[in-house]
């Protein structure tokens, strides 16, 4: 595989797309559960197509730019889109700044692992080992039972 060639990086990148909007969603939902917040299927979508314009930027940058530019261009300019829109569906600047704080750090490990060859498998299993474990000590003490009565009880 040729590190060099644009294409192949985008395509990389591209196949990590999938698995970036799921882990995009999960922190979403992990702070809508602890902060009991209820953000709406609309929102999900437009952050999921936020995240998915990034992939579409990298490639069209990446045919007129050096791909760590395309690639820099599109990050902070999703960053800064879902900072923004952040701050509102959870309520608070703060919030959306850490919310584009953990965008900004998937979109380093991404650019990490498109960097990586022989290794990127590995690295990437073990940061999903180490997210699923962050989620489970985060939510072991929840009861979820009461927490889905809770959230049925505020819809009606």
């Amino acid at each position: 595989m040729d590190p060099i060639n644009p294409y192949v990086l985008s395509d990389r990148a591209t196949k990590y797309g999938l698995l970036f909007i799921v882990l995009t969603f999960v922190g979403v939902g992990l702070v809508e559960v602890l902060r009991r917040l209820r953000v709406h299927p609309i929102q999900y979508l437009l952050v999921g197509a936020a995240l998915s314009v990034f992939f579409l930027l990298l490639v069209s940058l990446s045919e007129h730019l050096a791909f760590v530019w395309a690639y820099l261009a599109a990050s902070v300019a999703c960053t800064a889109l879902l900072s923004f829109y952040g701050g509102f569906v959870l309520r608070g600047a703060r919030a959306g700044m850490g919310f584009g704080a953990g965008i900004a750090a998937l979109f380093a490990t991404l650019y990490a692992l498109l960097q990586m060859e022989q290794t990127a498998l590995v690295l990437g299993s073990v940061l999903l080992f180490a997210v699923l474990a962050v989620i489970m000590v985060t939510t072991r003490k929840l009861d979820w039972y009461e927490l889905m009565a809770q959230l049925r009880k505020d819809a009606e």
